[in-house]
């Protein structure tokens, strides 16, 4: 703290006047030589030249310190009591000189007590200014010692201090944080090599380099560090080398460690992430990629339980499609969750992730008694959630949680990749059969009507029939092109249809001749009624095409479905698997379009069908639907 002004300007002005009091009697010892002697003024002068420049230093001086504001009470303390103690000293020589020259013969006493007196009180300001520096720098040096002794101690860095013996760095002190860290108390590493305590096997040569240069004085921090625990365990750190630039007797530097463990782990984790994705793009389907991003959740983020659940529009839940054999051990086969159904239907619906710290505490927690305890939630777009569970509380953290999301919109555009590029293959194979007809099956009728008008323009009227059946024809396919055109898209909206009726509808709008419609037990499903009306018709078609005009023809609920069938001459057991191939047929005037757009509308609804035969030896199709009928 620095001295209260009066307190300064007293004691600059105590010296000055110190100084004034000698000045005056060399003054007048001047004047007395000169006037009352008669002494040549150069003479005199000569003679108190040195005695007046003494006198005028302590005056500067004193006016100095009392002007000055950067000094400290215990400089001006200091330099003032040196200053009056040195002329305390010399004032007692010059007294003991005084005596003895009193003794010898004639002096001049108050001469010789000036001049003594005044070397001494220079001098004495002399040693005061210097001790008070001295006195400061030694403060100084304390408090900064003090500074670093509680940054050494307090700091989070882990910190040990070194002197090199015999190229060695000897471990002469170590901070709390390096204790905590590398788990060595200061017994077990004070006086031992650090790179013999912390440098694990096989990095002695680069650890010696190191040593080396921060012996050379140098100093450099290092990005990446593999140390070694008193535990056995290797983390990364960074490392600054900080040397003394004052030679210490015990002390070359500072060995500064930064603990970079979880952010190197979270580097690497977040660069295989990154190299799992492109194997994400690769897997193809929703379900391999599913597959593979649990893979990469338990290999790569050493997430052990893991699972992916996707939305299923047609039941309106969310279905597990791919978990890790530890979610199996645990939970057998993940639940499905419906609306409202505990926190993964609300990630799912907000698109919002969610961390559960404690599921126990949790009044959305599916099961209470699961010996899962925390989970990360993480939703996948409109696709579904990806699940990530731990035994403990509060067991991920936040860079888990980051990693968790990532992963999680990485699976999400996988996935919609995959789903854009089916969509794309099935545009690619519609418009290749669109130009297949448009090139094949649309020409031949073409050039049928077009040589047939020829004949016509020359007077066979009967030609004109044929044009009209090729016209017909014409029309027939580009009928059946429309209508696989709208194959793919989305369903409209669903309903309970009535099966009787809607059967009963498509057989009036197809050219049946005289063939028979039987439906039994046909109540009720949920349907696209257009696109199952399309269904019956294309069914009928393909019934009395092959059957007969005479054909009978019975359509029937069963169980979770229904069943189209007739008594033509059915579908032999090898072919059973092409008929619903695009192009496919055993008619020359067939368009091979018919089946495989009733497989295209089953598909829409997420239904399957099978081929077989009927029990009066004909063709039956069978539609599973997952639900009963009504």
């Amino acid at each position: 703290m620095k001295i209260g002004r009066w307190k300064q300007t007293a004691s600059g002005a105590s010296i000055a006047f110190l100084g004034i009091v000698f000045a005056s009697v060399t003054l007048f010892d001047v004047y007395e030589d000169y006037a009352l002697q008669a002494d040549p003024l150069y003479l005199t002068l000569l003679e108190n030249a040195a005695p007046i420049g003494l006198d005028l230093i302590l005056v500067a001086s004193g006016v100095a310190l009392a002007r000055r504001t950067d000094v400290r009470t215990a400089f001006v303390a200091r330099t003032t009591t040196w200053s009056f103690l040195g002329a305390l000293v010399m004032l007692a020589i010059t007294l003991w000189v005084y005596l003895f020259q009193v003794v010898q013969g004639e002096i001049k006493p108050h001469i010789v007590f000036s001049h003594v007196v005044a070397m001494g009180a220079v001098a004495g300001l002399g040693v005061g200014v210097y001790d008070g520096q001295r006195r400061r720098r030694e403060a100084e040096l304390e408090v900064e010692h003090d500074k670093i002794s509680a940054l050494f101690d307090n700091s989070s860095e882990c910190i040990a201090e070194v002197e090199f013996v015999d190229d060695a760095p000897v471990v002469r002190a170590v901070n709390p944080a390096f204790q905590e860290v590398f788990g060595y108390t200061p017994g077990s590493v004070e006086g031992k090599s650090l790179d013999d305590v912390v440098v694990p096997p096989g990095d002695e040569q680069r650890a010696s380099a190191i040593s080396a240069r921060a012996q050379r004085g140098e100093r450099f921090e290092i990005e990446e560090l593999f140390r070694l625990t008193a535990s056995g365990e290797v983390r990364v750190f960074r490392l600054q080398a900080i040397p003394f630039e004052a030679a210490s007797a015990d002390t070359d530097g500072y060995a500064v460690y930064t603990d970079i463990t979880a952010e190197h782990r979270h580097e690497r984790r977040t660069t295989a992430l990154h190299e799992a994705t492109r194997e994400l793009v690769t897997a193809g389907s929703v379900e391999g990629i599913a597959d593979a991003a649990v893979d990469a959740a338990t290999e790569i983020l050493d997430l052990d339980f893991t699972g992916i659940h996707l939305y299923d529009e047609d039941y309106g839940e969310l279905r597990p499609v791919a978990y890790s054999q530890q979610v199996a051990e645990v939970l057998g086969t993940p639940p499905t969750f419906g609306p409202g159904d505990a926190i993964a239907w609300n990630v799912f619906e907000s698109g919002t992730p969610r961390y559960v710290r404690d599921l126990a505490a949790s009044e959305k927690a599916y099961n209470e008694d699961s010996t899962l305890r925390s989970e990360l939630i993480v939703p996948l777009d409109d696709l579904g959630v990806l699940m990530i569970a731990a035994r403990r509380p509060g067991a991920f953290e936040e860079s888990e949680y980051s990693l968790a999301k990532i992963l999680g919109a990485n699976v999400a555009a996988a996935m919609e990749r995959a789903e854009r590029e089916c969509r794309l293959e099935e545009q690619n194979e519609r418009l290749e059969t669109f130009t297949s007809i448009v090139s094949h099956d649309l020409r031949n009728p073409l050039n049928v009507a077009d040589g047939y008008l020829e004949l016509a323009r020359e007077g066979d009227e009967a030609a004109f029939d044929r044009v009209d059946e090729a016209l017909q024809r014409m029309d027939e396919l580009i009928e059946e092109l429309l209508t696989l055109a709208r194959q793919g898209e989305a369903i409209d909206e669903v309903s309970e249809v009535d099966l009787n009726q809607t059967a009963r509808r498509a057989w009036t709008n197809t050219a049946t001749a005289d063939a028979t419609l039987h439906v039994d037990g046909a109540d009720a499903i949920e349907a696209d009624p257009g696109r199952l009306q399309q269904l019956f018709e294309n069914l009928f078609t393909n019934a009395v095409d092959h059957g007969g005009d005479d054909v009978t023809v019975r359509v029937a609920s069963i169980d979770a479905g229904f069943i189209v069938e007739d008594d033509g001459p059915g579908i032999p057991q090898a072919e059973r698997q092409q008929v619903f191939t695009e192009g496919y047929t055993t008619e020359d005037d067939g368009t091979g379009f018919g089946l495989a757009i009733v497989e295209e509308i089953a598909d829409a609804h997420g239904w399957t069908v099978t081929v077989g035969e009927s029990d009066a030896g004909g063709a039956k199709f069978e539609f599973s639907t997952g639900c009963s009928s009504a």
